[in-house]
């Protein structure tokens, strides 16, 4: 596992177009020169001229660094905040079925003390309208031998049931009391995961916020340059990842399920970037990884944080195409590996599902969602 902590956080959505048309480009070219030499064969076609280097282009976007810094800054919060937001939703969801499931036992145990008590006032309307005297007051004042008998075998079999439903009453009260307070327990959990869904999506709902008006204050000249030095920054970081030999030769190909989780995720090239987004229209890093998996019939933790925590850990230099790659410090950015150093994620507000560099962001480790 390593740690990467260039400035170049996030892959730009130019730089991802980069890398998504390369091979393009370099299979046009030469037919385009062909074509060119074969209508005028008396032309000297010259070469192009080759692209600017990374660190060109760095030299180049000087003036813009520290705005680029701003704002991988602010959508690293935004996505902080919105990896939390989706934590605190999937824990409300929980204390809410905590809460339904006491609710309906509370509601189960009232029936059944409800059944004990009418048992108990039928025994007790049986003995008033016996004349309002004990079972055991009749039983003394009875003469006749046979009818003392008879009374007496009456007497035992009623008190046994008299015995039984008391304590059954008794019993189911106090479990309705138990109940009831674990109810209020959930209820009281219910509440406060509430209370926490709401600040951490109010949280994020502010950092997309920030992050769209500080890019409404540029203008097209400076989002080009913040969109070349993001590149050179993704490319440099790549490129030093690979020379370090960290990747090694991998871990083999794709298992069937990572196959298909692969192939869901790349058919969601291009669709746009959403804080929450589960699809099919929109993602989110995190909801697109699971419902790739979710689609390979793997479920996996619905947040990039909880997909670290929980999923097993795989070294870099065993990474294979399907396999998850966790980003920042704190895990919260994830793609998902296709092989060849590349990955594919949903990157920010503002972009699109695409194909990036590994390196395009500081990488933390990577987990394997199935052997």
């Amino acid at each position: 596992m390593i740690r990467r902590t260039t400035s170049g956080r996030r892959g730009s959505d130019r730089g991802g177009r980069r890398w998504g048309t390369a091979c393009a480009v370099a299979l046009l070219l030469p037919l385009a020169m062909g074509q060119s030499a074969r209508a005028d064969p008396d032309d000297d076609p010259q070469p192009p001229p080759p692209p600017p280097t990374s660190a060109e282009v760095l030299a180049r976007t000087d003036g813009v660094a520290a705005l680029l810094v701003r704002l991988q800054d602010l959508r690293h919060q935004e996505e902080q905040a919105e990896q939390q937001s989706t934590a605190r939703d999937a824990e409300l969801a929980a204390r809410q079925g905590e809460l339904d499931r006491a609710n309906g036992r509370v509601a189960a145990e009232q029936q059944q003390v409800d059944a004990s008590e009418a048992e108990a006032a039928q025994l007790a309307g049986d003995e008033y309208r016996g004349g309002g005297l004990s079972g055991i007051a009749r039983f003394l004042l009875s003469f006749a031998p046979t009818g003392l008998l008879t009374e007496a075998g009456d007497l035992q079999e009623r008190s046994r049931s008299e015995a039984d439903v008391v304590h059954d009453v008794r019993d189911r009260r106090a479990a309705l009391a138990a109940l009831r307070d674990t109810a209020r327990q959930a209820r009281s959990g219910a509440e406060l995961a509430a209370g926490q869904a709401r600040a951490a999506r109010t949280d994020a709902e502010r950092q997309a916020a920030d992050v769209q008006a500080r890019l409404t204050t540029l203008d097209p000249a400076q989002r080009a340059q913040l969109d070349d030095r993001e590149a050179a920054l993704a490319d440099q970081a790549q490129r030093q990842l690979l020379a370090s030999g960290v990747l090694g030769t991998g871990g083999g190909p794709a298992t069937p399920a990572a196959a298909t989780a692969v192939t869901y995720a790349m058919a969601q090239i291009g669709k746009p970037y959403l804080w929450g987004g589960t699809g099919p229209d929109s993602y989110d890093c995190s909801g697109l990884t699971s419902k790739a998996w979710e689609a390979a019939g793997v479920p996996i933790p619905r947040t990039s944080q909880d997909q670290w925590a929980v999923l097993p850990r795989v070294p870099l230099d065993a990474l294979r195409p399907g396999d998850l790659v966790i980003y920042f410090p704190d895990a919260t950015h994830v793609g998902m590996y296709l092989g060849g150093g590349l990955m594919v994620n949903a990157p920010h507000t503002g972009a699109v599902v695409k194909v990036a560099p590994l390196a395009a962001m500081p990488v933390l480790g990577a987990v394997r969602p199935a052997p």
